[in-house]
């Protein structure tokens, strides 16, 4: 029987990597899943130098970091300005990358876990024929605003009158 192979790549800001973090973390308490984490290098060094991570994952064997470059230099300060920057280096630079790591590894994946953000990775997905699981981190209120927009257009709600939002 097949093991089973997660590979999980997030969008490289630190929220993002947390939450994915925590998600790899619960599917390694199933011992028979094994786990590569994708992340960019900046990150991966911002986890060893400021959370338990090592310590964490030290006690999954089937659990692995694998890092990527994403293009930006070091300089970059990688805030929100750069996001638009953040998501073109990751579709030009690593994408290509993570394609490689899922054609080509000696223990294929069995399924993809990306930020809902990369939308590259139907194409690995289909031609590698696993399954591919979007997973977005975004915030409950982000969430209920998604959600709460097409209703409070159809309300007539939005867009907003009056005076002050007109000028």
């Amino acid at each position: 029987m097949e093991v089973p192979h997660v590979v999980i790549f997030p969008l490289p800001l630190q929220g993002p990597v947390n939450c994915m973090v925590k998600l790899a973390e619960l599917l390694c308490l199933h011992q028979e899943i094994r786990v590569t984490f994708i992340n960019t290098k900046y990150i991966h060094q911002r986890l060893l130098n400021c959370t338990d991570v090592q310590i964490r994952f030290a006690k999954y064997p089937n659990f692995k970091f694998v890092t990527v470059s994403y293009g930006l230099s070091e300089d970059n300060p990688r805030n929100g300005d750069q996001i638009s920057k953040i998501i073109e280096g990751v579709e030009e630079v690593s994408s290509p990358l993570f394609r490689e790591m899922v054609m080509t590894t000696t223990c294929a994946p069995t399924c993809l876990i990306v930020d809902g953000i990369f939308t590259f990775a139907v194409h690995i997905a289909k031609e590698a024929r696993i399954p591919l699981l979007y997973f977005d981190t975004i915030c409950p209120c982000a969430l209920w605003t998604y959600l709460a927009v097409p209703k409070l257009i159809e309300a007539g709600e939005i867009p907003f009158k009056g005076a002050i939002l007109e000028k």
